[in-house]
């Protein structure tokens, strides 16, 4: 038996504003209003009113009024309506004109439209648009390309940002559901139910998806759940008072019970289903439905009714568009049945017969429908292949960033750390150099105030031996006392600047004036000994006098020293010889 599924293609629910209707041959009239249309509904407005006006219309005032729509959309940047144009175009050569190229190259114009306007919704709307268009034509392997790369950019934007996701969802559910691919469908449903607005807009939504959901359950005898979920359709149903949606959730209701042999509780179901199928203009689910009715009465012997009720269901479905091949198989299955339990053993071997040729067409179908799901489910293993792909790629690039942010702060840690740690040295060797400056300064200072004791003593010295020298004169003018008058001499000679005593001096100088005889060296390689002595004296601010008591020469003995010395080192004054030495 066929299900009871309603196929929904293209079905919105905008705030649709009242246009006002206008003649064919004037193309302006309708869309110019489509400018005081909020944007958010005008490509719905759109829509609905072309199909409204001129989906069936003449080709030239289609495309004219299309082509004004056109316009309209450009003149007020509306890229949403000039992509859905395109469409409308496409829709209207495939309704006029079935699977055609034109058609075809309009979807795709709509497509490239939007891709290179980097509209991301738009492009995910037109290839699914594109994939109904293919699968109602029967062109499976396009359909089933088309419905996953629309799928990757709605998941590419997120589901919850994408207006009337669950329809654009229910599209693809048909396509699988067509194709007895029902876990795919089952799955997909359950993820289009997350989405359905919670408003009595959308009830026949969700009655729809709730109802195709049980039908995956009923298809593969999962008859608990399915029962489950009829009976949740059924309710909302109920409670929209939505008689159309009510017969048919009643129907397959009735059809689960009838395929558990529990006739008595399916009848009630069923010709409910038929009633409202046949006050609605449903022939065929009519004729499903009352196929039932004849299992059943040929089974409970009521030969008669089931003989007048085959009659008409040949009626329902004579001249029917829609694919009837399985309620064929069926009818002539029943028909055999029903003439050999009446003894008519002609009428029920041309009915086996008829019953055996479109079985085998329907074998045949389903045997190229099998091949097909194989197409199908390599399409989608290898698409789920390259998105896998891509997921690992951009996996193992976020990898490779993550390492390079991670060595970077690992340098960035290191940076710090020795940053910290030559700031740290740069403070200690700071610290120990204030400490060692501290040393040499009071070492400098203890050598200065040993210097400046040295001369000090140097000054007293020259006192004494000034002393002893008017006490030598005094005694040698006397003539007398001669032997106090050598110990007086030997007393001044002691007092006189020796080679030990100048090593002493030296060392004492060169703390407080270090590089004072280096500099004197390296300058003046020229000087003697005596010379670097004097100049020492000087240094220190000895007078003529106490030069010479150091020295142990008369003061005109300094004075020619000087003299000579300023013609070795250039200089016109002695007193600049400190200075000169840079010290």
């Amino acid at each position: 038996m066929l299900c009871n599924v309603v196929v929904l293609s293209f079905i919105f629910h905008p705030k649709v504003y009242a246009l006002p209707s206008a003649p064919a041959t004037d193309p302006h009239s309708i869309f110019d209003h489509l400018k005081q249309v909020s944007e958010k509904y005008r490509v719905d407005t759109a829509y609905i009113f072309y199909r409204l006006n001129f989906r069936h219309a003449p080709l030239a005032v289609a495309m004219a009024n299309l082509d004004s729509l056109s316009v309209i959309a450009t003149e007020i940047g509306d890229l949403s309506l000039q992509c859905s144009v395109f469409d409308m175009r496409a829709d209207y050569y495939s309704v006029n004109h079935g699977f055609n190229k034109i058609s075809t190259a309009y979807y795709q114009k709509a497509i490239d439209f939007a891709i290179y306007n980097g509209m991301t919704l738009q492009t995910g709307i037109a290839l699914n648009n594109k994939a109904v268009y293919f699968f109602i034509y029967k062109q499976y392997v396009a359909a089933c390309e088309c419905f996953l790369e629309s799928d990757d950019k709605f998941r590419e934007i997120g589901y919850a940002h994408v207006p009337k996701i669950h329809m654009y969802l229910l599209h693809s559910v048909n396509f699988y559901y067509a194709l007895g691919e029902y876990d795919i469908a089952r799955s997909t449903l359950e993820e289009a139910l997350k989405y359905v607005p919670d408003n009595k807009t959308f009830n026949r939504d969700k009655i729809n998806i709730i109802n195709t959901l049980a039908l995956t359950y009923r298809n593969n005898k999962q008859y608990t759940s399915s029962l489950y979920y009829f009976n949740q359709a059924l309710q909302i149903a109920i409670t929209s008072r939505d008689t159309v949606w009510v017969g048919i959730v009643k129907g397959n209701i009735g059809s689960v019970y009838f395929l558990q042999g529990n006739y008595s509780k399916a009848l009630p179901y069923i010709y409910s289903d038929y009633n409202t199928s046949v006050t609605h203009g449903e022939p065929v689910n009519g004729a499903m439905a009352l196929l039932r009715l004849i299992k059943i009465s040929i089974d409970e012997k009521n030969l008669l009714l089931a003989a007048k009720r085959l009659d008409t269901v040949q009626s329902l479905i004579k001249g029917s568009r829609e694919d009837v091949l399985g309620l064929m198989v069926d009818y002539y299955d029943l028909r055999s049945q029903l003439f050999e339990q009446l003894n008519r053993p002609a009428l029920a071997l041309y009915s086996h017969k008829m019953y055996e040729m479109e079985k085998d067409s329907l074998i045949k179908r389903n045997n190229i429908a099998a091949v097909e799901r194989i197409t199908l489910r390599y399409e989608t293993d290898k698409h789920a292949a390259q998105l896998s792909k891509v997921k690992a790629d951009e996996k193992i690039q976020s990898v490779k960033i993550y390492a390079i942010i991670a060595v970077l702060l690992l340098l960035m840690v290191i940076s710090i750390l020795l940053y910290n740690r030559q700031r740290l040295k740069d403070k200690k060797d700071k610290e120990l150099l204030i400490a060692e400056k501290r040393v040499v300064d009071e070492q400098l200072k203890s050598a200065d105030i040993a210097l400046h004791g040295f001369t000090e003593n140097i000054r007293q010295k020259n006192l004494l031996i000034e002393n002893f020298k008017a006490e030598i004169e005094k005694l040698n003018k006397q003539s007398a006392g001669d032997t106090h008058a050598g110990n007086l001499e030997k007393l001044l000679q002691a007092h006189i600047m020796t080679d030990e005593n100048w090593n002493d001096f030296k060392k004492l100088f060169s703390n407080v004036y270090p590089g004072f005889f280096v500099n004197l060296s390296k300058g003046y390689p020229q000087l003697s000994a005596a010379d670097t002595r004097l100049l020492a004296l000087v240094k220190l601010g000895l007078n003529n006098a106490e030069m010479a008591n150091m020295l142990g020469i008369t003061v005109e003995g300094i004075k020619k020293a000087k003299q000579r010395l300023r013609k070795k080192i250039n200089i016109d004054a002695i007193n600049d010889i400190g200075n000169f030495s840079d010290i």
